[in-house]
């Protein structure tokens, strides 16, 4: 039981300081776009929201083994001492590979890696839409009484894919800022940087009420 109330600990700090300081992120990025303000204050605000964002690049990769551990603890999935490692491992690959891309996000090795780092997630929130789904058939890896767990999962696998889409959404916004560097602040600029803006609000918003769910979810077990 400490075991498990461990691990429900920093299950409920992940949620809070994924959201929490992506809602920074967020707000940094927005105002960044903002005309109004000078432009070297806007890319203060758009390199400190980018430093941010490593926080909940970092509780969106550790969801995945926490949540393993914490059914595991529960008895809800068998899984032996060596799947159970290589999922940790896996994950801090994961991390290390996204976390990496984002810190030399100005560099073309940061293209790079991001380019890798966005198939990786999209093959994790594939997979994970898969297992869910055969889990709610009964033929998963989860116990058929946790339907839940299974929706829990697919979600979060859905949540990969919706992050996915928005970093691809947010990409152009790094061309549009070096333009706005060496040619300054014109109607064309600004207008596509607020079209970028727009378009990604709304992958990131649903990102959010993806993530609220999980949370309805894993709480109440009403699924």
């Amino acid at each position: 039981m400490d075991a498990y109330l461990s691990w429900k600990y920093l299950h409920i700090l992940m949620f809070v300081f994924w959201v929490g300081t992506d809602m920074g992120v967020f707000l940094s990025c927005k105002k960044a776009t903002d005309p109004k303000v000078p432009i070297d204050a806007r890319f203060m605000l758009l390199h400190m929201a980018l430093r941010i964002e490593l926080l909940p690049r970092t509780m969106w990769k550790m969801a995945l083994p926490l949540g393993v551990a914490l059914a595991r603890e529960l008895e809800l999935i068998e899984l032996s001492t060596i799947n159970y490692l290589l999922i940790w491992a896996f994950s801090i690959a994961w991390w290390c590979l996204s976390v990496s891309s984002a810190w030399h996000y100005d560099k073309p090795i940061g293209h790079t890696l991001g380019k890798y780092n966005n198939i990786v997630t999209g093959i994790v929130g594939t997979v994970l839409i898969i297992i869910a789904g055969t889990s709610l058939m009964g033929n998963g890896p989860f116990a058929a009484d946790a339907s839940w767990l299974a929706w829990k999962v697919g979600i979060y696998g859905l949540i990969n894919l919706a992050i996915v889409a928005m970093l691809y959404v947010f990409d152009p916004m790094g061309i549009e800022f070096g333009r706005l560097a060496v040619e300054g602040s014109t109607p064309e600029i600004e207008s596509n940087i607020t079209t970028i803006m727009n378009r990604a609000t709304v992958t990131i918003w649903g990102t959010y009420v993806l993530i609220f769910v999980v949370g309805f979810i894993a709480t109440t077990k009403i699924i």
